[in-house]
């Protein structure tokens, strides 16, 4: 029998949690994304339920090594898996046989030995991070650039309210108004649309995504494309109306 989960769409499922996973929830609700979260340990259920509203997060007690009991999820409805199990070894076994059931689900891991990035890579849906790389650039910013890590650390984190900055990448679909246009005009055209900053595109081949860092004026904006764009918390609102999609890959 199948859990429904009535109410989730878009989700993103947790597998393992600890403080570091707290951290990520609280992101991702501030984002409006929901989180399902996994967990062997009835002690820490109750906890996630005593923090969190259920129309946010749900935590399941549940053995997430079992993956006849996680194929009862539905993984279909998912936004993608943040595997938080406690060991490099543990993460990438894990990856292996979830991904024996769910071909195209995109899942995210922490890597804490870099030299096993390129092991964790082995499916393009498969994004592997270094906490430890991730920390040390944002600390040694602050230690010798304090504003551009002050406004780092707001990019990073989703907008709350409408004058909080963001960063946020929209899929480019047939509809969008900047499909098949330049990339220095659609610069131009959200900047005095909407006071939005382009500052890069994801372009689709056949090998997956590239990102392109404020490519060049005559790089032309394609179907498929993700447009990364500055935004604040009012102007997000009015450009996912006039491209017609949600923010998010």
């Amino acid at each position: 029998m199948s859990l429904e989960l009535p109410g989730f769409e878009n989700f993103v499922v947790i597998v393992g949690w600890d403080h570091f996973a707290a951290l990520i929830t609280d992101q991702l609700i501030n984002a409006d994304r929901q989180v399902l979260a996994l967990t062997d340990d009835a002690k820490i259920v109750e906890r996630i339920h005593g923090t969190y509203e259920r129309r946010w997060v749900i935590a399941l007690e549940m053995d997430v090594l079992n993956f006849e009991e996680v194929r009862k999820l539905p993984m279909e409805r998912a936004f993608g898996v943040y595997v938080n199990l406690a060991s490099d070894r543990e993460r990438l076994i894990y990856i292996f046989k979830l991904r024996k059931y769910f071909a195209d689900l995109s899942i995210i891991s922490p890597v804490v030995n870099p030299q096993l990035k390129e092991s964790f890579s082995i499916h393009q849906q498969i994004f592997p991070l270094s906490r430890d790389e991730i920390s040390a650039k944002i600390f040694a910013s602050h230690l010798f650039e304090r504003d551009v890590a002050t406004y780092l650390n707001e990019l990073l984190s989703p907008a709350v309210n409408e004058e909080d900055h963001d960063i946020q990448q929209y899929r480019v679909l047939p509809k969008n108004p900047l499909c098949n246009r330049m990339y220095g005009d659609a610069f131009i055209a959200l900047k005095k649309h909407f006071n939005a900053i382009l500052i890069g595109l994801s372009k689709h081949s056949p090998q997956g995504y590239q990102l392109r860092k404020n490519p060049p004026d005559e790089t032309l904006i394609q179907e498929g494309d993700y447009l990364i764009v500055l935004v604040n918390g009012k102007t997000a609102q009015k450009l996912e109306k006039a491209l017609g999609v949600s923010e998010g890959a």
